[in-house]
């Protein structure tokens, strides 16, 4: 966003010695040109990157994606998704692609209306079954016409922040999107759709009790969790008024 304002004072030689955006406003993704992947040896990777949005709805205080991006999640249209897949089919890529994604189901209405039945078209038309996987949080499991879609679309892998089966952690943390839940139900109602299901966890918050160790293995276990992440540690914050 501030680029274009540089580029305009600098060729009239009227450089400032800062830019800023103003506060709240983004850039248009849909602005986003189709990356070069000519210039990339396909070779060398395990899978390919596609970002379809960003931002996310939830306010999670350990993650920084909403200050950087904001909470409206802003889409490309389908046809830009479409024309970066054709790109890399084009260039022979067949592995998996990575829909990177904040919160892949920020917008649900735009997934099952109109993405997800042109990737389930467009793996029709290509004849071959690119594997897709993104990250979502857990409310994917209220809806099943989306895990339904995504699963004949390709996807196959979702990862998920569940954190902790600490309520009070949860909450100190403003996770509110996994509170008051069966998470291990509810990540079992994602596998039984065709998701395979990995996942992130933390240990460290305040609210932690000794046991929490054994609880996060405990909840692995149950939920049959394949690729667990864990465990990023979440020191307490340091007080502003405390020096050192």
């Amino acid at each position: 966003m501030t680029l274009p304002e540089f580029l305009r004072d600098f060729a009239r030689g009227q450089a400032k010695r800062l830019y800023t955006s103003r506060e709240f406003e983004f850039p248009d993704i849909r602005q986003t040109p189709a990356p070069l992947w000519e210039l990339v040896d396909l070779r060398r990777y395990a899978s390919m990157s596609l970002q379809f949005s960003r931002g996310c709805p939830y306010d999670c205080d350990f993650c920084n994606i909403t200050a950087m991006l904001g909470h409206r999640p802003r889409v490309k249209t389908t046809a830009q998704v479409i024309t970066e897949l054709d790109i890399l089919h084009r260039l022979g890529w067949r592995g998996a692609v990575f829909f990177v994604d904040d919160n892949f189901i920020g917008n649900k209405h735009f997934l099952k209306t109109e993405l997800l039945p042109a990737l389930i078209s467009w793996q029709n038309k290509t004849g071959h079954r690119t594997p897709f996987f993104t990250e979502a949080s857990i409310n994917l499991a209220d809806d099943e016409e989306l895990m339904r879609l995504m699963v004949e679309a390709g996807f196959n892998q979702v990862f998920i922040g569940i954190e902790t089966p600490e309520e009070e952690s949860l909450a100190e943390c403003n996770k509110r999107q996994n509170q008051e839940r069966n998470l291990v139900e509810d990540v079992k109602r994602i596998q039984r759709t065709g998701l395979e299901v990995q996942a992130g966890f933390i240990v460290g918050f305040d609210n932690d009790k000794p046991t929490i160790f054994e609880r996060q293995m405990e909840f692995i276990q149950k939920s049959a969790l394949s690729r667990p992440w864990l465990v990023c540690y979440r020191p307490s914050p340091v007080p502003s008024s405390t020096s050192g």
